[in-house]
């Protein structure tokens, strides 16, 4: 151990530089603990300097061994560094466990058995108190005891001011600069809200403030919290505070108070506190009130001084100014984000509306209430044939004639749906079916209506994807390679070309709608409906109206809004007439009358509609005869034979008969899930033979029972229906039995070996494609290629193919 001398003298060194050395008072403290320990050579020093808020000794600077749980707080009085404290001298310790007034500390590494405590006094006044404690036990001598006394605690008192002063000077320093960023604040451009909040932290840095509340005057002449900003998690009772701001902001002068906090909450905010009025051309505006000054631990409460209020109040116009220029921006900012809100509102109201006019597949125009067209859709103009500038600005029944006129209901404010008008459009005029809704004012007077409407020939297509026939069938769908069936073809591909009308005839069972079907699909009107009526299996006094329509009250049990015909909504398509002859009489006048002149007049009506559409009709009678007989009438008939179609027998192209047998095999073996593949040559021969007076509809329903019945994958003769069976097998002519079956292979024969010719031909020589078209293996074709004697015919083929 150093000397007293030596000691004294190394404090004084070093106890001087901490002193020049600028750093927080905690930072010298430490370094003061450090220092002890190692000039008097202890294990331990602690450095407690006195909270007045609380009266405690609060741990500060400690130096030595790290692991010693030392007290943090101790009250005056308490253990022996507050009894010296409390008594104002030295107090040493050399055997602590058995001193009474001893703090231990358990969990701790090291305990230390000797202690001397220093109260740390400058002008009577106590500041705090230091420790340095020993694990062994120590007799501190006369000379430490002095210097501790005179020394270490005047060096110790030098260091808190000078680190005091360092920090007041610090504060300063940070006082001006949150001055700086509080100016800034004010110019940052930010809103209200944020822009307070800025104002309120910053002027709580500026005077080094617990917390700040600024209050705003609303339009009923109160305050309003505008924002409540505090660094400690402290709570504070701002209804004291709110009554402060009252008084302050009606005499317009400021407070400043030393302490509001309730006797019985001693630990809450509010030691301090200072009012100021926010004052704009003598006008209050607001008030700003900040509370608890920050002080260094340990030191004295600090209060809000004069230099404080006059800094504040210096800044309260400017801060007035500010807020209301805020406010007043915010105001504009406020009215100008409403006027372009609303703007564009308008605007996505306007494109919604757009877009809703757009997005529906019909026809619709607005119109005021004079019946002045001013908005029409792109669909509106495309079935009109005029642009938007076209249309708007006209009279609306200029463009849709009705009974009584459009302008007439819009007069009444009245509704209507579903009924047809005539448009007059730039290629002519067009039925179609409309619906008018009046738009209302605050008064319930029609101000003007929407008229929305659909072609005829639309509305046709829509019913016929519900309720009409599928037009699924093309040319390409027509079975048979038979020069007569292909002649026909030729001849109804050329008839689609045309817009005449056209007369298909034959017998029952021949494929009469499969031709139409294909002839629709092949001409202008593929795009329209395909609507199919069966004037046979109509009822007499029915038939007018299903294929004119009827209006309302027309007859005992019409609908009240009447019901459109056949001809109306196959508009733009095709309507096919089957059974044609079977029209009564006083329907051939009227149906006369539409071919003429393309429109009809519903039934109970007597307003003209247009139509237009193709009509294909179809009968398996001879109209001609029906003429002479005074069955059918003369000038109706060369009005729907303009061009005939005449189907032939299947009896007429025998040949086709295997074409027909396997589709429908491979169709019903489809649709039941079975396994057959053809039938035997002796079933082919029979069928072939057979004269089918039913037709090819005879011949479909005797495959479909022989594929549903069939035992193995090929169809047997016991496969096929029993009346057919009977009739196929009968005796023809008288022949023998045995004459006949050969007659009947024969033809089979002759009627097979013409299949694969047709079939090579078909695929120029292909004999992998032929074998695909007919449905049987690569082998099977080869075989009876070489059973027929065909080979040569497939060079020849192949050859002409080649030239």
């Amino acid at each position: 151990m150093h000397d007293v001398k030596t000691i004294e003298m190394r404090l004084w060194r070093d106890g001087l530089a901490l002193m020049a050395k600028p750093q927080t008072l905690q930072q010298a403290l430490r370094e003061v603990a450090e220092m002890l320990v190692e000039h008097f050579a202890v294990d331990f020093c602690a450095v407690y300097l006195l909270d007045r808020r609380t009266d405690e000794l609060v741990l500060q600077g400690r130096g030595g061994q790290e692991n010693y749980l030392a007290m943090t707080r101790l009250r005056v009085g308490q253990g022996i560094t507050g009894m010296a404290a409390y008594q104002g001298k030295l107090l040493q310790v050399a055997h602590m466990q058995r001193d009474p007034r001893s703090v231990h500390r358990q969990g701790g590494e090291h305990y230390y058995q000797s202690i001397v405590a220093l109260p740390l006094i400058e002008d009577d006044e106590l500041l705090g108190a230091l420790n340095l404690q020993n694990s062994a036990v120590r007799h501190f001598s006369a000379g430490e005891v002095e210097i501790l006394n005179k020394v270490v605690k005047a060096l110790i008192a030098g260091i808190i001011r000078t680190a005091q002063a360092f920090e007041d000077m610090r504060q300063r320093t940070s006082e001006v600069q949150a001055l700086n960023e509080l100016g800034q604040a004010m110019n940052a451009g930010l809103g209200l809200d944020e822009s307070i909040e800025l104002i309120a932290t910053k002027a709580a840095e500026a005077l080094s403030a617990q917390g700040s509340i600024i209050r705003l005057m609303v339009e009923d002449g109160t305050l309003a919290q505008a924002t409540v900003v505090a660094v400690s998690e402290e709570q504070f009772d701002a209804r004291d505070e709110k009554r402060i701001a009252e008084y302050v902001a009606a005499t317009g002068e400021p407070i400043v108070i030393d302490d509001l906090r309730p006797f019985r909450y001693p630990g809450t905010l509010g030691a301090s506190l200072v009012c100021i009025p926010l004052v704009l051309e003598e006008r209050v505006v607001g008030t700003l009130t900040l509370f608890d000054k920050i002080a260094p631990l340990g030191a004295e409460r600090r209060l809000f001084s004069m230099d404080d209020l006059n800094m504040l109040f210096a800044l309260s116009s400017q801060l007035a100014a500010e807020i209301e220029d805020i406010r007043l921006t915010g105001r504009l900012q406020e009215l100008v984000r409403t006027e372009k809100q609303q703007a564009e509102e308008l605007r996505q109201l306007y494109n919604r509306s757009r877009a809703l006019l757009e997005s529906i597949s019909d026809g619709l125009l607005a119109v005021d209430r004079e019946g002045v067209v001013v908005e029409a859709n792109s669909v509106a103009q495309r079935i009109f044939g005029q642009q938007q500038r076209q249309l708007k600005n006209r009279p609306i029944d200029e463009l849709a004639e009705d009974k009584p006129p459009l302008r007439d209901w819009l007069k009444r404010g009245e509704q209507f749906s579903q009924r047809v008008v005539t448009l007059n459009t730039a290629s002519g005029r067009v039925a179609a079916m409309a619906n008018l809704q009046p738009i209302l004012d605050a008064g319930s007077q029609a101000s003007g209506a929407v008229l929305t409407f659909r072609e005829m020939g639309e509305v046709g297509r829509l019913v016929n994807r519900v309720i009409g026939v599928q037009r699924t069938f093309t040319f390409d769908d027509i079975i048979g390679t038979s020069p007569i069936i292909e002649k026909t073809k030729e001849l109804a591909r050329i008839a689609a070309g045309t817009s005449s009308n056209i007369l298909i005839q034959g017998e029952t069972g021949t494929g009469k709608e499969v031709f139409a079907q294909a002839i629709h699909n092949a001409s202008a009107y593929s795009e329209g409906p395909f609507l199919a009526v069966n004037c046979a299996a109509l009822p007499r006094d029915l038939i007018e109206s299903e294929l004119f329509g009827y209006v309302e009250g027309a007859f005992t049990g019409a609908s009240k809004k009447g019901r459109l015909g056949k001809f109306e909504l196959a508009s733009g398509g095709t309507l096919f007439l089957d059974e044609i002859g079977e029209i009564p009489p006083e329907v051939q006048v009227k149906l006369l009358r539409v071919l003429q002149e393309k429109a009809i007049v519903r039934v109970g009506g007597d307003r003209t509609i247009p139509v237009n559409c193709r009509m294909i009709t179809a009968t398996n009678r001879d109209l001609h005869r029906a003429v002479i007989e005074q069955k059918f009438r003369q000038d109706l008939l060369y009005r729907l034979d303009v061009i005939t179609i005449e189907i032939p027998p299947l009896r007429d192209r025998w040949g086709d008969i295997p074409f027909f047998v396997a589709q429908f095999i491979e169709n019903f073996a489809h649709r039941n899930n079975k396994e057959v593949e053809g039938m035997t040559d002796e079933v082919m021969a029979k069928l072939s033979a057979y004269t089918w007076p039913g037709n090819v509809r005879q011949l479909e329903n005797a495959i479909e029972h022989a594929v549903a019945l069939a035992k193995s994958s090929v169809v047997q003769w016991e496969d096929l229906p029993a009346h057919l069976q009977s009739v196929v097998g009968g005796d023809e002519d008288g022949m023998e039995p045995q004459d006949a079956f050969t007659k009947a292979r024969l033809g089979c024969e002759t009627a097979t070996k013409r299949m694969y010719v047709e079939a090579l031909r078909v695929e120029k020589g292909d004999i992998s494609r032929a074998a695909d078209l007919l449905g049987i293996s690569r082998a099977t074709f080869y075989r009876h290629l070489k059973r027929y004697g065909l080979k040569r015919s497939v060079s020849k083929m192949i050859l002409l193919d080649q030239e």
